[in-house]
């Protein structure tokens, strides 16, 4: 019954990604932009006092990977952009590959789905703003034969910065236990016209998988897989921002790679709402 609810939102969540993907698309080619800081280091809008700020990302790989995320944050007591509490809702949903077998050489494929409610303060000063938010989370991880639902906790920890009108900086950290994926993105990026930045990314997704084998005569623990692991590092360059009405969407591609599988591309889009 979990399962089959955490797999609805995911679901919803790509009946909602890619109607907005196609309208970048058509977007990009009548306007020079720019690509969002990921859903989780928004960009600052020319907006007076957002209390609510809806943000989600799409990110896809050649070596077989994909994740989808969606959240919304609420100041309850003044704008986004000010110094204040924070509560944030989130959600998503990953599928990848993973090594089964070195002899044969097989591939397998899993996938994770997480929701949970976050806490926490973000500090806003002249071109800085950093926040930090804590929470519980529910996640469901799926691998061929082994399906666990596991209730933890997730930690996030955002940062967005303009040295100078003409530079910009971005960051994030998070880690869930329930996934056990931790990710750190960073980007860089130059003025190239009006609110327009253009510069390189990294992005460093880890998550352990883990798919046990227990023998319970002689009691042991053993992983069912040579790759108990996936590491994977993105190198590439982000454009951002487009405005199409309301949104404000980005995009990102370059060169991936996977410890086990080799390298590749990847290419994402996220958007960015206040209001």
């Amino acid at each position: 019954m979990l399962y089959a609810a955490w797999k609805l939102a995911a679901a919803v969540a790509l009946r909602i990604l890619v109607p907005v993907v196609l309208i970048f698309l058509s977007a990009i080619a009548t306007a020079r932009a720019q690509a969002l800081p990921n859903a989780t280091a928004a960009v600052t809008p020319n907006i007076v006092s957002p209390n609510i700020a809806v943000s989600s990302s799409f990110d896809a790989d050649s070596l077989g990977n994909l994740s989808t995320y969606l959240d919304s944050t609420f100041a309850p007591f003044d704008s986004i952009y000010e110094s204040g509490m924070r509560f944030r809702a989130t959600g998503d949903a990953s599928w990848y590959r993973f090594l089964a077998s070195d002899d044969p050489r097989t591939l397998a494929r899993g996938h994770s789905l997480e929701g949970g409610l976050l806490a926490g303060y973000g500090v806003s000063l002249s071109g800085f703003r950093i926040t930090g938010l804590i929470g519980p989370v529910l996640g469901t991880n799926a691998y061929p034969g082994v399906t666990t639902n596991r209730l933890g906790a997730k930690a996030v920890l955002e940062m967005y910065a303009k040295p100078t009108d003409w530079t910009m900086a971005s960051g994030s950290i998070s880690y869930s236990t329930t996934t056990n994926q931790l990710q750190v993105q960073g980007k860089a990026g130059l003025r190239i016209a009006g609110d327009f930045y253009f510069g390189p990314e990294a992005k460093f997704k880890w998550k352990d998988i883990l798919p046990w084998q227990v023998d319970f005569a002689p009691m042991s623990v053993t992983p069912v897989s040579p790759q108990t692991n996936i590491a994977n590092m993105y190198i590439g360059a982000h454009i951002s921002t487009v405005k199409v009405g309301p949104l404000m969407i980005g995009v990102s591609a370059g060169w991936a790679n996977d410890r086990q599988l080799g390298s590749g591309f990847y290419g994402s889009a996220g958007i960015y709402i206040p209001f």
